[in-house]
């Protein structure tokens, strides 16, 4: 953690030489303290962001009016950095999200915050700092971040209390911009799922998961069906695309589902590539069950890759009902020698030069198909050697000119 507490100290440092406090703040000095290396450095100041851009010419103002912060490049990153809200330390530390979080750390090591505030990081609990009503009234996102602080921070408890206030609030999250939502959500559903799904239903919020899967899941079979689900190495995506596939029915394939999901994370700001993977395999959902002949299902593996194919096989073994295990049976062992033939036909397949070259015919779709059928062949045993692979290359392409005259 040395690199992390150079780069604050230097910020704070030049702040302090120029009159100013800049102290570590939040979920920074939070996770110090527990011993974890902190994602984001948040720093806070007395000094206003006019000063800030004289002090720090390399930096930039991001955000408007009273939410603009302004990111200072360090070695090997950035800090963030705040004027204090309310005019001073305290007052600033009052305002904090929960009593976790309202801590603060002077580059020489000193702590200010509460009594209380310490001991909830030493207890490891949850709540609201001060009036749990005045926090969630300054921005009612922070109902749907007990949940997901909860699913993050292991072995955290949470305040009964600050569950109560979190459902009264919950109606509000309306009022919120739907990629700070998509923020939490995503974090959420990477961290301990079981905890955020169980926390999103007691405070009022599982509501939030009907427009991911078409309707509000009933907890229990949700929480069933994400202990049966094999997270692999893509756990946030596999996750989503469960919860996504519960409430839609048997289509496949589900154009509309995927177009839907695919929309939602958009809004939601959700990385392109898990964007992508859960849309997929949300339409793809019911493709172990669909009984499609080896040709179609060679063809498949190819277009979502392994990894891809993977995810769908394990989302359909988490479906409740069994939807993608006994009725794939055949399914699932054409695929496996799919894989296999794949695997030991990787040095028959030439290259998009080599058939450039053996066909002398510039790059374009037209040797793009070819390759996705010689792929496809290749991945049904039909050939032997490269040679082979190659005449067979020429005899597309000619069939191809065959039908065009």
């Amino acid at each position: 953690m040395a690199g992390i507490t150079k780069r604050w100290v230097e910020c704070a440092l030049r702040l302090e030489q120029a009159g100013h406090e800049g102290l570590l703040v939040g979920g920074a000095v939070r996770d110090l303290l527990l011993g974890r290396a902190p994602e984001d450095l948040d720093m806070a100041t007395d000094a206003p962001l006019s000063v800030l851009e004289e002090l720090f010419p390399g930096g930039r103002r991001v955000g408007r009016g009273n939410k603009s912060v302004f990111l200072v490049p360090c070695e090997g990153g950035s800090c963030e950095v705040t004027s204090y809200h309310g005019g001073d330390l305290e007052h600033d530390l009052a305002r904090r999200d929960f009593t976790v979080n309202a801590l603060a750390m002077r580059f020489t090591g000193e702590i200010v915050g509460t009594p209380r505030s310490r001991r909830d990081v030493r207890d490891r609990v949850l709540r609201f700092n001060g009036r749990a009503s005045d926090r969630l009234n300054e921005d009612p996102l922070r109902a749907l971040r007990l949940p997901r602080l909860a699913a993050t921070l292991p072995g955290f408890s949470v305040e009964r209390g600050a569950v109560r206030a979190a459902r009264r609030a919950a109606p509000s999250l309306r009022l919120c911009a739907p990629e700070r939502i998509g923020r939490e959500m995503r974090l959420g559903l990477s961290g301990n799922v079981r905890t955020f799904i169980r926390l999103l239903t007691s405070c009022g919020l599982a509501g939030l998961l009907r427009p991911l899967s078409g309707g509000v899941p009933r907890p229990l079979r949700l929480l069933r069906s994400l202990d049966r689900l094999d997270d692999g190495r893509s756990p946030l995506a596999r996750r989503a695309a469960l919860i996504a596939s519960l409430g839609r029915g048997r289509e496949y394939p589900d154009l509309k589902g995927r177009d839907e999901v695919a929309r939602l994370l958009g809004e939601w700001n959700w990385p392109e590539g898990v964007r992508s993977e859960v849309a997929t395999c949300v339409g793809l959902r019911n493709a172990l069950a669909a009984y499609l002949p080896r040709e179609a299902l060679a063809a498949l593996i190819l277009e979502v890759g392994e990894a891809g194919w993977s995810s769908l096989a394990a989302v359909a073994d988490a479906l409740p009902g069994g939807r993608g295990r006994m009725a794939s049976l055949n399914s699932r062992e054409a695929a496996a020698g799919i894989l296999a033939l794949l695997d030991r036909s990787a040095d028959l397949l030439p290259t998009g030069d080599e058939l450039m070259r053996r066909l002398s015919v510039p790059e374009g779709p037209e040797i793009g198909r070819i390759l996705r059928e010689l792929r496809t062949e290749c991945a049904l045993g039909r050939h032997g050697t490269k040679e082979e692979v190659l005449e067979r290359g020429a005899a597309l392409l000619s069939s191809k000119n065959t039908h065009t005259e």
